[in-house]
């Protein structure tokens, strides 16, 4: 009968599969990839990974390696591909409402309008040199977008 051993390293650490032997299992610390190609040589892809195709639609991945040209649109799950795809919505519809105006981050004396996340929650406030993503020219067309358009935030929040 055949049996079966699972070993779950201590936290920071991986086996250390070249020192180690079936009588003695040595663990090393966890590396941390210095490039992009160095990660996709140490990393597979997990089965909750998704990637935003064509038409925007959202898939979830189905080859294991990965490939470093062509896996750079890979995200952690379903959650954060639908976060950036309404992330890219929410950017050309501010653009739109504040019809080609943009935040000069440098200027303090410029007042921002902005909506943003503070402690897990949708916050509005102003800003002078805090870059936000949702920043508007008018306390009025802020409140306005957010009422409008609260669906894709709330589908946002992660990046925001």
């Amino acid at each position: 009968m055949e049996k079966e051993v699972k070993i779950v390293p201590p936290k920071g650490y991986e086996i250390d599969t070249e020192h180690s032997t079936l009588e003695c299992i040595k663990f090393k610390p966890v590396s941390l990839p210095t490039s992009w190609e160095e990660f996709c040589e140490t990393h597979c892809l997990l089965p909750r990974e998704a990637f935003i195709g064509g038409g925007s639609s959202i898939y979830e991945v189905v080859h294991v390696k990965r490939r470093s040209v062509a896996d750079r649109d890979i995200l952690p799950s379903k959650e954060y591909a639908e976060a950036i795809l309404a992330l890219c919505q929410l950017i050309q519809l501010r653009d739109c409402y504040n019809d080609g105006w943009e935040p000069d981050w440098k200027n303090s004396k410029e007042i921002k309008y902005s909506i943003y996340l503070k402690w897990g929650g949708i916050v509005i406030g102003t800003q002078d040199t805090v870059s936000r993503v949702l920043a508007f020219k008018t306390k009025e067309l802020k409140d306005t977008f957010l009422i409008n358009f609260l669906d894709l935030i709330k589908i946002a929040q992660p990046l925001l």
